[in-house]
């Protein structure tokens, strides 16, 4: 029965993922999603009933999938009844094919070689799964939900605010359009607050100075060098040196241009004693001429129109710094900005709203600043945020899972929303142990071996074709409603966040291996023209990886061509898709057209990822451990006794992987087989698959 379970819920949430993508279907009511959803069911009931060769099962099945739809609709009142199928089907598909797999090391009766990798690999794809139905639920709640939970400003309230502006080496041509925006903003009682840290050349911030006294008595300068902790310990120095009758700060990024009615439209949320904090949605500029700043463009907002928007409903937002308001009491009666912490902002909010505050996320966006125009810059922006975000699960991971002491009086929404966003980075980590694997399992079908691990044959090799079309799609259709953009740029925005897979991974590792600050060094890049060496060298790894798929796919379908040998190699050039995307990134960063103001931008620290403080010296240790544990259990695996061992006259059967997509679900990785649609010689017609997101 587990077979059939796994193949329906499959099938099930493939078929209802094509549903929701109609337009107008993800939120239509009743009479309309009723009739889709029980189609659906039924249909697949049917459809699976015909393969397995059991009606009855298609019908038990059937029933068992109408009154799990009508139990998450009664959960999720505020959603469509075709939102409530699909997050049902994906689930249950998930928790179907767990038990499938959990089952089959015993039913196959594996070595114990082959039970206990068998079972570290359902870990791994429990944990992606887990995150795929995450994903799933924040698409589903912003895109079918009828209500918004909304906080009301109160446009009379007036205090006085404080704007931080924090810099590191800035060009003065960028931070003159910054702090002139600023100038011109129409509220009575700001101070702008301009934080130069650690800037070692006199120039530039002699000029910042002359450029604030220019500007008028609203604007402060100070200079902090040397300066421990990072932009946190700047600003919680620049606090410090503020008027006690300063209320409200706000943070604004170097290159960030601000529209003046932001204050304005933005504090009178404080009104209520209960708001902590508000954020506005970070937007960008000069991006539309260029397909590739369009891709980083969309996959940027893609945070600010769906993941925040679903938090905001379980008043789980993050502080994310840039175009976000505090309130001055509630930061200092948590201590201050962490400074042992890169991303300062989002721990500073989960601290405030253990405190019983509320988080106000207003979707209208008040500034825009400027993205990076270097695929190094970018690298460096994400495997800091990717670093910052595994810091806080080491801070506060006692305080987000259950069973332990709470010091934080958070919800279970606010705890689940903030484990997940935090433990969301590993998934790379996770995209990169598949990746491995599956290679492994190209060498293995090339050398006519098979690794001791569970096997797929039969109909279920339909499952991991229905969750890798139906994760792709989600993710697609997600950006194209979200942003209303092109499939062209959606597709680009995608490869945006596969190219950083590597750099996501590597984030993992290294806050894993320590809890201190520490920044990717990529390639200095020189001036001139398109830069070839410098564009290779910053993707060299991922290319490499990329080339090796294909290599391993190629080679594994002339060693063992089969009809599941075939579908392990389309999960393997998915795979090499994922890593590709980054020599993709890189050489599509070097045509971007460099106007003038970009040329100075280039030399930014918003651009360059650039900080004035580094931890040197032990970055490739865990890396370096990585590669050596990798290589001992390659060669512990094939090399391992099994007593399902093919013989070498014929095609083998080979152990199965899955893979994990950034923020667009279940993606899996199959088994070779002799011949996948019948059960092998001797055996049962039970065989596995794994499934990931």
């Amino acid at each position: 029965m587990l077979l059939e379970l796994s193949l329906f819920f499959a099938l099930a949430s493939a078929f209802t993922t094509i549903a929701v993508t109609v337009p107008g279907l993800v939120r239509a009511r009743g009479w309309v999603g009723v009739p889709v959803g029980l189609a659906i069911i039924a249909a697949t009931g049917w459809l699976t009933a015909w393969i397995t060769g059991d009606p009855a099962a298609g019908t038990t099945l059937v029933v068992a999938a109408a009154v799990a739809v009508l139990l998450v609709r009664l959960w999720l009142s505020r959603w469509s009844v075709l939102a409530a199928n699909a997050l049902a089907m994906v689930f249950l598909a998930s928790i179907s094919y767990l038990a499938y797999a959990a089952a089959l090391p015993i039913i196959d009766r594996l070595s114990p070689v082959g039970v206990i990798a068998s079972y570290v690999l359902l870990l791994m794809e429990a944990f992606a799964l887990m995150l795929s139905v995450y994903y799933l639920f924040e698409i589903l709640d912003v895109f079918s939900r009828r209500t918004r939970i909304e906080h009301v400003a109160d446009p009379s309230y007036r205090a006085k605010v404080a704007l931080q502006v924090p810099c590191y080496n800035e060009p003065i041509e960028v931070m003159r359009e910054t702090l002139t925006a600023l100038a011109k903003l129409d509220y009575p009682d700001v101070i702008v607050q301009v934080v130069d840290n650690n800037t070692r050349d006199p120039k530039l911030w002699r000029a910042l100075e002359q450029l604030c006294r220019e500007l008028g008595q609203r604007f402060q300068f100070m200079h902090l060098e040397p300066w421990p902790g990072y932009k946190a310990g700047a600003l919680n120095e620049a606090t410090r040196r503020l008027p006690l009758d300063v209320s409200i700060l706000g943070i604004v990024d170097a290159d960030y241009i601000v529209k003046p009615g932001f204050l304005s439209a933005m504090v009178g949320h404080f009104a209520d004693d209960r708001v902590a904090f508000v954020q506005t949605p970070q937007d960008y500029r000069d991006w539309q001429d260029s397909g590739y700043l369009r891709g980083l463009y969309y996959s940027y907002k893609y945070f600010f129109d769906v993941s925040m928007p679903s938090r905001a409903n379980r008043n789980a937002i993050i502080f994310a710094g840039t175009m976000g308001l505090i309130r001055r009491s509630a930061l200092e009666g948590i201590g201050g900005w962490d400074e042992a912490n890169i991303t300062e902002d989002a721990d500073a909010s989960l601290r405030m709203l253990g405190q019983g505050a509320i988080g106000v996320y207003e979707p209208t966006a008040w500034g825009q600043g400027l993205m990076p125009l270097t695929f190094d810059g970018l690298k460096k922006q994400r495997f800091r945020w990717a670093l910052g975000g595994i810091q806080i699960l080491r801070r506060h991971w006692s305080e987000l899972v259950p069973f332990t002491h709470h010091r934080l009086r958070l919800t279970w929404a606010q705890r689940i929303n903030y484990l997940l966003g935090s433990i969301h980075w590993f998934g790379d980590l996770l995209t990169a142990g598949f990746t491995a694997l599956l290679l492994l399992t190209a060498v293995a079908a090339a050398m006519h071996h098979r690794l001791p691990i569970r096997e797929i044959t039969g109909p279920v090799l339909i499952v991991p074709l229905a969750f890798l079309a139906s994760g792709v799609l989600r993710g697609l259709w997600a950006l194209r409603r979200a942003e209303r953009c092109t499939w062209g740029d959606a597709f680009r925005a995608m490869g945006i966040w596969f190219a950083l897979s590597w750099v996501d991974a590597l984030a993992a590792v290294r806050g894993l291996w320590s809890g201190r600050a520490a920044f990717l060094r990529t390639p200095k890049q020189k001036e001139g023209g398109r830069r070839l060496w410098p564009a290779i060298r910053s993707s060299a790894f991922e290319s490499l990886v990329a080339a090796a798929t294909i290599v391993g796919a190629v080679v594994m379908l002339i060693a063992a061509p089969a009809i599941a040998t075939g579908i392990l190699a389309i999960m393997l050039l998915f795979e090499g898709w994922v890593f590709a995307s980054a020599p993709w990134a890189s050489f599509a960063a070097e045509g971007i057209h460099l106007t003038p103001f970009r040329q100075i931008y280039r030399e930014s620290a918003q651009n360059t990822g650039e900080r004035p403080e580094r931890v040197r010296g032990t970055d490739l240790i865990p890396a370096a451990l990585a590669v050596a544990v990798a290589i001992v259990l390659a060669y512990g695996l094939l090399n391992a006794p099994t007593e399902t061992q093919a013989p070498t006259a014929q095609l083998p059967t080979i152990g199965t992987i899955t893979h994990t997509l950034p923020s667009i679900g279940p993606t899996p990785s199959p088994a070779n087989s002799a011949s996948p649609w019948r059960a092998a010689p001797g055996r049962r017609d039970r065989r596995g698959c794994t499934t990931g997101t």
